[in-house]
């Protein structure tokens, strides 16, 4: 014994229903709700009532572009506004950070002079430099003798 379908101003009536009903409890509304309340099964509603899911979906579609809308867009400023800022600061602890790291490594670099020298050990870097230095000839080019 098959049931009747319900007609198309019942189905609409059960989505319009559906729609009020989820934005009052702030859900989201779906159309499987509007099946469950037809007591239809999820195929026999996709085959007799495709142009009212399309309104159903295009109802959603609209909500869901007004509601985001407002709220999402003040809510982006602040948020865009709040990663501003904190760009701003980065930028400056980065520019405080990498002014540490230079004069830590030329601290360590003076240092490093400092021990070699109070150690007596000698440069081979500084010592070649300038053995190529004293060997260039003006007139003749480097080591020419």
């Amino acid at each position: 014994m098959n049931r009747p379908l319900p007609t198309d101003e019942q189905v609409r009536t059960a989505m319009e229903t559906e729609l009020h009903e989820s934005q009052a409890l702030g859900r989201r509304a779906t159309v499987s709700s509007v099946e469950k309340q037809l007591g239809i099964t999820h195929a026999t509603f996709y085959r007799n009532y495709p142009d009212q899911i399309e309104w159903f979906k295009s109802q959603l579609d609209a909500r869901r572009q007004a509601g985001t809308t407002a709220k999402d867009t003040t809510k982006r400023e602040d948020d865009l506004a709040r990663l501003r800022r904190e760009n701003t600061d980065f930028r400056k602890q980065l520019r405080i950070y990498a002014e540490a790291i230079r004069q830590l490594t030329m601290d360590k670099a003076a240092l490093e002079d400092q021990v070699q020298s109070l150690a007596g050990i000698t440069n081979l870097d500084e010592r070649r430099r300038r053995q190529a230095a004293e060997s260039v000839d003006p007139v003749t080019g480097p080591f020419t003798n």
